[in-house]
């Protein structure tokens, strides 16, 4: 008879001793006390042998030994006394890490089973739930499971089929006619492939990496297989690789964001089962884009704190009227867009030229004014000077010179977060010589002919930004083709233009000397003071300039000084500095498709906007919202 055998053997005689109370309590004590063994040698004579077990516990390990275990110090006498051997020669030691991968994939066991929330039918009408039964008919499969702790583990996937009402129930959503509805209440672990989940701590990690120190989701992916993964290598004849991909990653964030917003807002997030992995939340993500766009930031249009806004009070201390800043400014961050100048249609892959409107363009010369059908496997007509416009092109972009100059930019961006220049312009200009009968780059003092092309798609022109001078982003928006004052102007208007936002009462710019021109009898501009931001004001604004002097100058405006007089109540340089963090976003974002790039730059903003409201508060700004109703007066 083994020991083992005798232990069983002795625990049946007297069944009544074993529950969940007194095991949980049995292994706690074992647990608590083997981690306990040095601060018992501690307080032992200086010539007690440490290979062997004091008889008696310290007051001080015994009290916390009641209380950490719930038994009486006389119990926890006892069975220090039965256990003392055990725990002194290490305790209780298991490592099953290894039995999963080595002994479990064979027989269908496994460490984490990831089954649905319940092994009942959710449907409130289902009549195997009226019935009280279970589901039986269930499909169960091996994937791999990424952790943060354990790295990359065995785990056996299980999916429930309700045979009444038609409803797969699977770890994080139930399917029924084609959709996936994901579950109100989400469990710890996400799928992100059809045979991969990630823990959501490691994808928190990913978005965490993102935000603070501007990490591609290439390096998330190569960090977590070389760092977190402890080693560990897909165990013989397993179908699924030990190994995160860069679309693991994208997916986790996409889908965590997605169900963090679905929380915020109690509502339900729905996708099609069908179709491409990469397809799948394309609309979601859409859906949100266009409700941020026409919203905004949830309630931030209507934020105000001590850093952004200033309460006048009457003798009575009677709030009489406010006077809240926000700055405007524009950052080099974009994507692809479709070849016709300030053309908003996206493109259907970022590879395209133009957008799905304009695909007939694709036929025609890529010479500006020219057009001309394109001859067969070129971009260009049939006129000489325009297939030399192109030969030209295709030579500047192989030239060694040309890629040596990429690499040049390429590192500068990442030292002086200066735009990445990997795309030539989106016009390109050359000038033909009469003389050698060829076509060259232009060049600005040149009187010879000249021509305009666009041999690729255009990129977006900058991201716009209104930031609070206490850090908080109350909008974005991408401008497509250039940073217009007209279209800055409606920017502003479109922001606070909503029943629940509350316009402010003066605005930084680094052009309101032309903005000023242009709002001039424009209601919606009326008390609200326009004036270029103090550090441009000094730089970069001519003290010729008797209209922006006299209307721009922000010493103009006595609600911006301190009480003092002294230095500027207002962080009017705030859009500088947020456009130091939001540039950095540019290598990782440049190749996005139009809805994905709206969508990172929502979350980043969001999650920004979060962890300074929350600065704020610990700071003493004492962050809040307007009242709906007291802006709706």
């Amino acid at each position: 008879m083994t020991t083992f055998d005798c232990l069983v053997q002795h625990l049946e005689q007297d069944r009544g001793t074993i529950s969940n109370t007194s095991l949980t309590s049995l292994f706690l004590f074992i647990t608590l006390a083997t981690l306990l063994k040095n601060d018992i040698i501690l307080v032992e004579p200086s010539l007690s042998p440490m290979t062997d077990p004091p008889h008696v516990l310290s007051p001080a390990i015994t009290a916390f030994l009641s209380v950490g275990c719930s038994i009486t110090p006389a119990e926890v006498s006892s069975a220090w006394s039965l256990l003392k051997d055990v725990i002194w020669s290490g305790g209780i030691t298991i490592g099953v890490g290894s039995l999963w991968e080595t002994h479990g994939t064979r027989r269908g066991v496994a460490e984490y089973l990831l089954y649905p929330p319940s092994h009942s039918c959710l449907h409130p009408n289902c009549q195997r739930r009226a019935k009280g039964m279970t589901l039986k008919k269930a499909a169960q499969t091996h994937t791999v499971l990424f952790t943060l702790t354990k790295g990359p583990c065995v785990a056996k996937y299980v999916h429930l089929y309700c045979q009444s009402c038609g409803i797969d129930y699977h770890h994080n959503y139930s399917i029924f006619k084609g959709q996936r509805t994901y579950y109100e209440h989400q469990p710890d672990n996400i799928q992100v492939a059809d045979h991969v989940f990630i823990e959501k701590s490691v994808i928190e990690l990913f978005r965490s990496a993102m935000d603070f120190s501007w990490t591609s989701a290439t390096n998330c992916a190569k960090l977590y297989n070389l760092c977190l993964s402890h080693g560990k290598q897909t165990p013989a004849h397993y179908k699924v690789k030990f190994e995160l991909s860069v679309e693991h990653v994208w997916d986790g964030y996409v889908i965590a964001s997605l169900l963090e917003d679905c929380e915020r807002r109690m509502s339900t997030l729905v996708a099609p089962h069908t179709g491409e992995q990469r397809d799948r939340f394309t609309e979601a993500m859409i859906a949100r884009n266009r409700r941020i766009q026409l919203y905004g930031y949830e309630q931030v249009r209507r934020h105000y704190c001590h850093r952004c806004t200033r309460m006048y009070e009457d003798e009575r201390g009677v709030v009489t009227h406010k006077v809240s800043v926000v700055v405007v400014d524009g950052v080099t961050v974009g994507h692809p867009c479709c070849a016709v100048y300030n053309c908003h249609a996206p493109l259907s892959n970022n590879h395209h030229r133009f957008c799905p409107t304009h695909s007939g363009q694709n036929n025609q010369c890529a010479i500006i004014s020219c057009n001309l059908p394109v001859v067969h496997g070129r971009l260009t007509c049939a006129t000489l000077e325009h297939r030399q416009v192109e030969d030209t092109h295709e030579l500047r972009g192989q030239s060694r010179f040309q890629l040596q100059e990429r690499l040049t930019r390429a590192r500068a961006t990442i030292a002086t977060n200066t735009p990445l220049a990997e795309d030539p312009p989106d016009e390109e200009e050359y000038e033909f010589d009469e003389n050698t009968r060829r076509v060259l780059p232009a060049t600005a003092q040149s009187t010879r002919k000249k021509f305009k092309a666009v041999f690729g798609r255009r990129r977006t022109h900058n991201v716009q930004l209104i930031v609070a001078p206490c850090g908080m982003i109350i909008a974005r928006r991408t401008f497509f083709g250039a940073e217009g004052v007209a279209s800055v102007k409606q920017f502003i208007k479109e922001v606070y233009a909503g029943e629940d936002s509350i316009k402010p009462n003066h605005i930084f710019f680094d052009n309101n000397c032309t903005l000023a021109k242009l709002a001039k009898g424009d209601p919606f501009f009326d008390n609200i003071g326009l004036s270029v931001d103090v550090f441009h004001f000094k730089c970069k604004h001519s003290q010729t300039d008797k209209f922006c002097q006299e209307n721009c100058n922000p010493e103009a405006f006595p609600e911006l000084h301190n009480d003092d007089g002294k230095g500027w109540r207002f962080n009017s340089s705030v859009a500088e500095q947020t456009n130091n963090w939001f540039g950095k976003y540019h290598p990782i974002a440049r190749e996005m498709l139009a809805h994905k790039f709206n969508f990172f730059c929502d979350e980043l903003i969001l999650r920004r906007n979060h962890r300074t409201e929350q600065k704020l508060g610990k700071d003493g700004h004492e962050p809040r919202t307007w009242p709906y109703q007291q802006v709706c007066k």
